[in-house]
């Protein structure tokens, strides 16, 4: 109830008498650690960091009833960086360019970065009976975050705990977010759910000419029935000058048998060129960007009133020459540990630690060759 009134004092400026017949809420999560990372090559780094579990992050949702079971819904959610009061955690994970001719170099993600208040969210729209229509900043089906995300719950991790995320592997997965966007998911009949999405253009507003834009669009299908959970995903991102269509196929299960809760996914991704996890080599515009298969295997285990997490994923990236005499080849693997233990029904205590091993062009690289310890603790309100 107190944080429906804040919500209401905080958009009473802006919405004025409507706003009392409308329900909206105001709600976050606070995540904050210390983190302890080791690469193979390279100085050791450690200190308090934010968004390890989850991401930090502050929104407002609402909804009004208007009748004939039909309702107006709306969400805005913006992230941040709790241990230095910055916006973070809530870029595309496409981005925008303009066509380049042949045989100029090809980078869709060279742009400016913009600035974002409402970046991991802000959409509104209908519900009814007949599903959820909305438009705006909408995180894709296949994302793992956000209000329609379906693949989230196929990583023992929910797709956070930094290195331990699924996204690492998965390129959707890794909040995969889309500007311009109409997204509609089905309610769920018979164990059933379907969605879909299109975005006219992924990161930015639109400009002049179709083909100069990145349009992207997915869909997604599940069913669960008791212990059992499946879902798959498909996104295809069409990038201005490029050879293909940039492609993610998702596939994910998980089965739950009380004392232990498995899981499972596959990736295959074509053509990649942006939103990829382990980035790209910028490559000639008449060339296709590397394709890529990942899977990972994992288990949930009640402990000592808590949750032990565990993990292992993989990532092989076909090799691509860049140029003469030079190959690109981009490959990892990480086995992840973890613990969460509630404190309350909205503050927890958290654990985990992950090794990276990154080869061919990811050996001895930083980011993708590395150890992760993090301890913290994370607050939803």
């Amino acid at each position: 109830m107190k944080k429906n009134l804040i919500a209401l004092a905080v958009l009473g400026a802006f919405s004025g008498a409507a706003l009392a017949q409308s329900n909206v809420t105001l709600y976050g999560i606070l995540d904050v650690n210390y983190q302890r990372i080791d690469p193979e090559v390279g100085d050791t780094q450690s200190g308090i960091n934010g968004g390890h579990q989850s991401g930090n992050r502050f929104g407002l949702r609402g909804s009004e009833a208007l009748g004939g079971g039909w309702s107006a819904i709306f969400t805005i959610e913006g992230g941040f960086s709790i241990d230095t009061g910055t916006n973070a955690n809530q870029n595309s994970a496409a981005c925008g360019g303009a066509p380049v001719p042949p045989p100029g170099v090809l980078n869709p993600c060279g742009g400016a970065t913009q600035s974002r208040l409402f970046g991991r969210q802000a959409w509104a729209g209908f519900q009814s009976g007949f599903g959820s229509l909305v438009a705006g900043r909408i995180a894709s089906l296949s994302s793992g975050t956000g209000s329609f995300d379906m693949f989230g719950n196929v990583d023992p991790f929910v797709t956070g705990f930094g290195d331990s995320n699924l996204g690492r592997a998965f390129s959707s997965a890794n909040a995969l977010r889309l500007d311009n966007s109409v997204l509609y998911k089905s309610p769920t009949f018979a164990g059933f759910t379907v969605g879909a999405q299109y975005s006219f253009n992924a990161s930015g507003s639109e400009v002049a000419g179709s083909g100069n834009n990145v349009d992207v669009w997915g869909l997604g299908g599940s069913w669960g029935a008791g212990p059992f959970y499946a879902v798959i995903t498909y996104d295809s991102i069409d990038i201005p000058g490029a050879p293909d269509d940039q492609t993610h196929l998702q596939l994910g299960g998980t089965f739950d048998f009380k004392i232990v809760k498995l899981h499972a996914g596959y990736a295959i991704e074509e053509a990649t060129r942006v939103g990829t996890t382990v980035g790209n080599p910028l490559l000639p515009s008449t060339v296709n960007g590397p394709d890529a298969d990942s899977w990972m295997v994992g288990v949930t285990v009640p402990l000592f009133g808590g949750q032990f997490l565990a993990s292992y994923m993989d990532r092989d990236g076909d090799p691509v020459t860049v140029s003469p005499g030079v190959v690109d080849e981009r490959d990892f693997s990480t086995w992840s540990l973890g613990y969460t233990y509630p404190l309350s029904r909205r503050t927890n205590l958290y654990a985990s630690y992950s090794d990276t091993d990154g080869e061919n062009t990811l050996n001895n690289n930083s980011a993708w060759d590395r150890k992760m310890l993090t301890l913290g603790v994370r607050h939803l309100f």
